[in-house]
């Protein structure tokens, strides 16, 4: 457990520097949104808070995180790195995740939004009766959100484990 705060450290460090210069960006954006400018809301650099259920094994738990909205790698296609925290079932999983999801332009319209991907994770988990393990995991994942007025997200999704990761997961966010 002595390991568990360096763990958590290093997630937000490697969150943090996904994207240099999220204040300057988010505001010259923001700035040119609000002044009619072209560019949009999506565009924005945010962070977000996440919650939801964990099927993995025999756990059932309960987890929570936050996710760096980091913006597009080419068009549509987004990455949103996160760590998230598992708790319950006498065990806590620590989740640091790369997710990248084509987002479906041609189905659903703005201020909806509706994607699918895959993410790889790597995933520490540390047993109450003692010990501890590590994998590295991939998952499909699938969800849909909404922008609100001034640039705020909604987020659902479901995750499916492929290899190494929650078998099932529900998640819902929103960008602060």
């Amino acid at each position: 457990m002595k390991n568990f705060g360096r763990i958590i450290l290093v997630s937000l460090a490697v969150t943090l520097a996904a994207r240099p210069g999220l204040a300057q960006e988010s505001a010259e954006e923001e700035a040119t949104a609000s002044s009619g400018g072209s560019s949009t809301a999506q565009a924005l650099s945010r962070f977000g808070l996440r919650a939801g259920y964990t099927d993995w094994k025999e756990l059932n738990q309960f987890h929570f995180g936050v996710h760096y909205l980091a913006g597009e790698l080419m068009p549509n296609v987004e990455f949103t790195p996160n760590v998230e925290i598992g708790v319950g079932d006498n065990t806590t999983v620590v989740a640091v995740q790369a997710d990248l999801a084509y987002q479906f332009t041609e189905f659903v319209q703005r201020p909806w939004g509706m994607y699918g991907g895959a993410s790889l994770a790597f995933n520490w988990v540390d047993h109450s009766a003692g010990g501890s393990d590590t994998d590295l995991g991939l998952s499909l994942r699938a969800g849909g959100k909404y922008t609100f007025t001034g640039g705020r997200q909604g987020m659902a999704e479901i995750r499916v484990g492929i290899m190494d990761s929650p078998t099932f997961k529900v998640t819902l966010g929103t960008t602060i």
